[in-house]
């Protein structure tokens, strides 16, 4: 019986030291998992407004993960591009002119359900590249895309993204369009 109270004895006094030695090993493991975050590129891999324009090939406000700005970009590109070219085809047949093309950059404001709520053209340059049939080089005045600014806009509030981006999110497009280029 003595033998069994001393056992007893001993580990309540080695207790506290082995609690002590176990908290300490846990915060050892809290700080070596953290030092392991610490050198992640997570923060480099994040897109931020400051950046400016991003290597997904528009510029970006707000701050969302690089898989939904590489799924906004390829959406763009795949799937909405083909607006661009029909709001440029309604210039074409109002000018009765082929030879219209330029660049453009339109802003889209996309929220958190993947819509686009707000469009805004920030740039264009589209006009008439050859006069177009009977009209002399020499009196040619390039007109300049009219109805495109419009349809793109009124294509844009009918865009979805999908995976919608965490935040609200600005994102400008950069484009050409025509067949001159």
């Amino acid at each position: 019986m003595r033998t069994t109270t001393l056992i007893l004895l001993a580990a309540a006094l080695a207790a506290p030291g082995c609690a002590a030695r176990q908290r300490d090993k846990m915060e050892k493991g809290e700080d070596d998992l953290y030092a392991q975050y610490q050198k992640t590129d997570y923060d480099k891999d994040m897109v931020k407004a400051e950046e400016g324009l991003s290597e997904y090939g528009g510029e970006t406000k707000g701050s969302v993960s690089p898989k939904v700005l590489a799924s906004i970009q390829d959406t763009l590109e795949n799937v909405y591009e083909r607006d661009f070219g029909r709001c440029l085809q309604k210039d074409m047949e109002a000018y009765e002119n082929r030879w219209i093309a330029g660049t453009f950059s339109v802003e889209i404001t996309i929220n958190t359900a993947g819509k686009v709520t707000k469009v805004n053209m920030t740039a264009i340059d589209i006009k008439e590249r050859k006069p177009p049939k009977g009209v002399p080089k020499d009196k040619f005045q390039p007109r300049e895309a009219k109805l495109f600014p419009t349809c793109v806009e009124e294509s844009a509030f009918k865009w979805e993204f999908d995976p919608p981006p965490e935040v609200e999110y600005v994102y400008t497009y950069t484009g050409k369009v025509g067949e001159s280029y």
